[in-house]
């Protein structure tokens, strides 16, 4: 027949799971607890607890390097007027331009969208920047809706008109006039980080009220990579790299599920990211122990299952990422595994063998079952040839005076055809001599 032939090398090799790895801390503060070795661990799960805070596990390739807010500008809002506090939003709580974001004596303080702070109070005749800030701001909430304001400097009597719109639908004394007992502008959207003045707190017109972070929204791989673990675990619709205010409120119900403090702010130390579940391995650092950000805490390795085979050096170039293979596991069963990872650096065991290690996958990870640290053999084709012509190599004769031949059926008897035997794969050997697919040849 005129086929390929593949020739398969086998090497021995170990199933079991990634070697493990530390986990750190990630903050300061005291160790409170941690899971127990042996304990496998899903994404969404609690790795250990800092100061009585979950540390919590997500999944994901990049290490967290930064805390995941909203925005990149944080601004301290005061409270503009004296009195006390009635109301404040919860921390992590998103702000969007016209909500009322704090009350003083049942009196709203609402945030527009700006970066001038409001010094002075607006009222009809006056000019600047200020008041068209303001403008464009209540036109944006639809309080022109007859279009007669003009979005300037100056403050007409239309802008007048409109003020007192917007202040019959937050049920406040319509003057026409607004100051900074009134009004806050900010970055928006934003989000709550701190809250300053507790409800029921005695405020003065400067005193802090909140902070919040608004400006533009933060992205990056991180925060694909967040987003994605709050679809996967249900609090996300969909993922992409930007953090909105649709994240905020998902950030927050993850973290009230998870019992850490629903501030909408994902900090650093709060979660650690790996590509898929762990199984503990060991704890390094027990309760009560002092962490710091660096501070290992617990060993896991990852629940998936890889054969690791020590390749002789020699045998080097046999293997690359990607190559496909053939493992047979100890029952014979077989199952198709992919080679991920050829170490680059020799290593030397105490015999002086110097080998490379191969880490391979299997792509049904159930073929392994519950097999941990079980010998396996890993076939891998190291040669091949394409569209040659071929014969069993039990059909190869060795003819006394040298060379081979094949005895070839020729009507009622046969005769001897002389042939260069090439590559030999699978019982079958490459010819080369005056055969073709036509022909029988005889298996003495």
């Amino acid at each position: 027949v005129r086929t390929d032939l593949a020739d398969e090398t086998e090497y021995g090799g170990t199933l079991g799971r990634p070697d493990a790895e530390p986990i750190p801390a990630g903050s300061t503060g005291t160790v409170t607890s941690t899971a127990e070795p042996g304990d496998d661990l899903a994404s969404g799960d609690e790795l250990f607890r800092i100061d009585d805070r979950p540390v919590v596990l997500l999944e994901g390739e990049t290490p967290a390097f930064r805390d995941l807010a909203y925005g990149d500008t944080e601004l301290t809002l005061p409270a503009g007027r004296q009195g006390t506090v009635t109301y404040t939003p919860t921390e992590g709580a998103p702000v969007l331009e016209g909500e009322v974001i704090a009350r003083i004596d049942e009196v709203p303080i609402v945030a527009l969208e700006g970066h001038l702070p409001m010094y002075r109070t607006l009222s009809e005749g006056d000019e600047g920047p200020d008041v068209e800030q303001l403008e464009a701001a209540l036109v944006r909430l639809g309080y022109d809706p007859d279009s007669t304001v003009t979005v300037d400097e100056d403050f007409t009597d239309n802008t007048e008109a409109m003020v007192e719109r917007w202040q019959e639908d937050l049920g406040v004394e319509e003057t026409g006039r607004v100051g900074p007992a009134d009004i806050v502008f900010a970055p928006l959207p934003a989000q709550v980080v701190t809250v300053q003045a507790d409800t029921g707190s005695l405020v003065s017109p400067t005193s802090p009220v909140m902070t919040v972070r608004g400006g533009d929204p933060i992205s990056g791989a991180d925060v694909a990579q967040l987003e994605s673990a709050l679809v996967d675990l249900g609090f996300l619709s969909n993922a992409d790299d930007t953090l909105d205010v649709t994240d905020i409120a998902a950030i927050v119900a993850f973290q009230e599920s998870a019992g850490m403090d629903a501030d909408g702010v994902v900090s650093l130390g709060e979660v650690a990211f790996r590509s898929g579940g762990v199984r503990v391995a060991s704890i390094i650092s027990s309760v009560g122990t002092a962490a710091q950000p660096s501070t290992p805490i617990i060993e896991a390795a990852s629940l998936e299952t890889i054969v690791r085979v020590n390749l002789p050096a020699s045998d080097q170039g046999d293997f690359a990422a990607g190559d496909p293979v053939v493992i047979e596991l100890p029952d014979r069963t077989e199952t198709p595994g992919t080679v991920v990872d050829v170490a680059t650096v020799a290593t030397t065991d105490q015999q002086g063998n110097a080998f490379f290690e191969v880490e391979i996958t299997l792509d049904d990870p159930s073929a392994a079952g519950n097999l941990d640290e079980a010998p396996v053999d890993v076939r891998i084709v190291t040669d091949t040839v394409e569209d040659v012509l071929t014969v069993p190599v039990t059909a190869l004769l060795a003819l006394g005076e040298g060379g081979y031949a094949v005895e070839v059926v020729d009507g009622e008897s046969t005769r001897l055809v002389g042939v260069d035997p090439g590559f030999f794969a699978d019982g079958m050997v490459e010819v080369d001599g005056d055969l073709s697919t036509d022909d029988v040849v005889v298996i003495p």
